[in-house]
């Protein structure tokens, strides 16, 4: 657990807006984002990154908070985050503190079984809910944007930033290549302002599965780091093609709720460029883990974010048998069209 340093008690309030008294206790349930794809990765775009991706339903996290004099951190999990991940979230914490010049800290709990460093998008949405817990325990009234521009994330993607709020379906256009400082994973790139939201809808209920494959290592931040040098920027080819594949396929698909077409395009994402370097990432044992999955008859795989995360599609007999040969390493999940749910305030 690590604590960061003690705040001063007699610090007066600022110009923040207040909401009533301040509660002593919240609880933030928090849910998996499924990043389907980074889209613009090629250098001169008038645009980088963008992406799309949607929020499932489990496994979830549970973050219990704490008004305290100071921001401690203790993640039970059976994944938790790195000590160097702490401090990158007590910094922000801290520095929240210090902005808005609050009398208050927060203790916070993890618990549950969402994954880090698996493509499920815990650092995003941990990271906004320590912040949301924070200034509910200093009754401070905030908005999602402020939350974000507190948290430093969305500087790569706004699928997790959107997903922790609103959840469904998200295609961003990024960031103006302007105010790009290039490509970086999300966990380093900290932008002037979010990614432009181009649509969010509801998801139908679709039955999917996701599962996590024996003997692929996780990737660290300084993995993911290294990955986005080695391998960016792309030919401007493999960035039109990624656009094409994201509008006209997945997100037309999601639109008419054509069940059939998102599958097809969740497949031809696997194809694009950017998507077949992540997955090179974990070579034979990713592959023969999809390969089964196929086998077994589910109806499309792909991959979340770095991975290793795959995420499949299929009916209820189908996923079934996935999780009769797979076990605990599958979850039977589906999309999730709210965001975080507050538990307790």
């Amino acid at each position: 657990m690590l604590t960061a340093p003690r705040l001063s008690r007699e610090s007066t309030a600022s110009t923040s807006t207040r909401c009533g008294p301040a509660v002593t206790n919240i609880s933030i349930e928090i849910f998996p984002r499924i990043h389907m794809g980074l889209v613009s990765m090629h250098a001169d775009g008038p645009r980088q990154n963008g992406g799309i991706g949607f929020a499932v339903d489990g496994p979830s996290a549970q973050l219990h908070m704490t008004r305290s004099p100071y921001f401690t951190l203790d993640d039970t999990r059976s994944t938790p985050i790195s000590v160097a991940e702490t401090e990158a979230i007590a910094s922000r914490v801290n520095s929240a503190v210090q902005v808005l010049n609050l009398p208050y800290g927060v203790a916070v709990s993890i618990s549950g079984g969402m994954m880090t460093h698996h493509g499920m998008g815990s650092g995003t949405a941990i990271r906004l809910a320590c912040l949301e817990g924070l200034l509910a325990a200093n009754n401070i009234a905030t908005t999602s944007e402020q939350l974000v521009k507190l948290s430093g994330r969305g500087g790569t993607s706004g699928i997790g930033i959107c997903s922790y709020f609103a959840g469904g379906f998200v295609f961003d256009l990024g960031i103006s290549r302007l105010n790009a400082d290039g490509f970086l994973p999300s966990s380093h790139a900290v932008g002037p302002r979010a990614p432009l939201l181009l649509k969010r809808l509801d998801l139908p209920n679709w039955s999917m599965g996701i599962c996590i494959p024996a003997n692929c290592h996780a990737k660290t931040q300084a993995e993911e780091l290294e990955f986005f040098q080695r391998t960016t920027p792309l030919d401007a080819a493999s960035a039109f093609e990624a656009a094409y594949v994201s509008l006209f396929g997945v997100t037309a698909a999601a639109l008419e709720q054509d069940y059939r077409a998102f599958c097809s395009g969740i497949d031809a994402m696997q194809r694009t460029t950017w998507k077949s370097l992540e997955r090179l990432e974990y070579g034979e044992n990713l592959r023969s883990v999809d390969n089964r999955l196929r086998e077994i008859g589910v109806d499309c795989v792909g991959m979340s974010s770095l991975g290793p995360l795959l995420y499949f599609f299929g009916s209820a007999p189908v996923l079934e048998a996935v999780r009769n040969e797979f076990g605990n390493r599958v979850s039977i999940v589906r999309p999730r069209n709210e965001g975080r749910r507050i538990l307790r305030c």
